[in-house]
């Protein structure tokens, strides 16, 4: 029979405060085997806590969610295809499904959220990722604990991204990988967001977007070294997603993917042919940039 959380005791104090809601979970869903850094002094928001809870628990699973636009197991397994024996952290994770692909690949993953519903939801497509509930900028890891820490749709929630890229860093090891993926500002995407905000309509209450260029200049200002960028546009399209949505609440349930004919496709592989461009990646949805931590430096 599997442990309740309350009752487990190595790091009692460390799951005393990520566990602050009151709410039993057994270990086998929710596993707070972790570091005991005493990185709780900065507690979690209640408010965001609410959003994202209430968020990811419209949900009923994931397989009713879409991915990431951006194809991320293909952009970290380029950097690092020998996955076996690395640890990996999703920051801000969500569902999580990337994780599962690594973990299935030989990684050992933990998938950090704030979010009790989205870790439920991840639980749910398989049991091989460590799940934590915590804060992304004061994670409960110990310095240098990862080969790689990678985060999708999270950067654009802070004011200021300066500290969840500081903490980034110092969850890597020397020589350890970043990879971070953000909304791109010149997109209809964006455009729209802000017109939502402005109307007091967005989910996420505030949210920003960065430009290709903005988003490297961050990562060197928190002490990466530039690796490579990418761009993905959203597939199927924003006004299909839209529209979609919009059926499910008349009661109208249109498929995640429609068979739009020929003119879409041929659209589509014009679309991904301009993603292998750098110019392109100032008219897609979707920016990311793989850094580098540099090595520490050799002792005389």
């Amino acid at each position: 029979m599997a442990e309740r959380l309350h009752s487990f005791s190595p790091t009692a104090s460390l799951c005393s405060g990520l566990f602050a809601s009151g709410r039993t979970e057994t270990l086998a869903a929710i596993d707070c085997r972790c570091y005991s850094r005493s990185a709780l002094k900065k507690p979690l928001d209640p408010t965001r806590e609410q959003v994202w809870d209430e968020f990811w628990g419209q949900r009923p699973s994931v397989a009713d969610i879409y991915p990431a636009v951006s194809d991320i197991v293909t952009e970290i397994s380029q950097s690092l295809p020998a996955l076996r024996g690395l640890r990996l952290l999703e920051v801000g994770a969500g569902t999580g499904r990337e994780g599962h692909q690594f973990a299935e690949r030989g990684a050992e993953v933990t998938l950090l959220d704030i979010s009790w519903e989205a870790l439920r939801l991840s639980r749910g497509v398989s049991a091989r990722p460590r799940f934590v509930r915590g804060n992304a900028l004061d994670a409960p890891f110990a310095d240098g604990t990862f080969d790689l820490v990678y985060h999708q749709g999270l950067l654009e929630h802070f004011r200021d991204p300066m500290p969840l890229l500081r903490e980034n860093y110092r969850l890597l090891k020397p020589g350890g990988s970043l990879l971070v993926d953000v909304p791109q500002r010149y997109h209809l995407y964006s455009l729209m967001k802000h017109a939502l905000m402005a109307a007091g309509q967005w989910f996420a209450g505030w949210e920003t977007e960065f430009s290709p260029c903005e988003l490297e200049r961050l990562l060197r200002t928190a002490g990466f070294t530039i690796q490579r960028r990418y761009g993905y546009a959203m597939h199927p399209g924003l006004t299909y997603r839209i529209t979609r949505e919009l059926g499910k609440k008349c009661g109208v349930h249109l498929p995640m993917y429609p068979n739009l004919g020929p003119l879409y496709r041929g659209w589509h592989r014009l679309i991904r042919r301009m993603e292998r461009y750098r110019a392109g990646h100032y008219f897609v949805v979707s920016v990311g940039v793989l850094a580098r931590k540099p090595q520490a430096p050799e002792k005389p």
